[in-house]
């Protein structure tokens, strides 16, 4: 089985923002995201059944070395396999408990 996770980089901090940001509006949100960053990361993570995984950058569709992941992004893959290690764990207790 694989599961593919898609992180939008520009997305990420709109939802920060929104929900650390108790007086922005939305316009003001997207207009201090304007004129921020120039090139938001797009990745999509592929993660294996046998605790593997592939990077892809979509915008060049190339291969992304976990090691140059930054900032964001690796919060993203970290909470992602976070998420992942905990999922297995629980289905592993529920085939130990039948």
């Amino acid at each position: 089985m694989v599961t593919n996770v898609r992180f939008i980089e520009r997305d990420y901090y709109k939802n920060v923002m929104a929900e650390n940001g108790e007086n922005l509006t939305e316009q003001q949100i997207e207009k201090i995201l304007d004129a921020s960053e120039p090139f938001w990361a797009d990745l999509t993570f592929r993660f294996f059944e046998n605790g593997s995984m592939i990077i892809i950058d979509n915008h060049t569709e190339l291969q992304v070395p976990l090691s140059s992941l930054s900032g964001a992004a690796c919060e993203f893959y970290a909470q992602q396999r976070i998420k992942m290690i905990k999922a297995k764990l629980r289905n592993q207790k529920i085939t130990e408990a039948s």
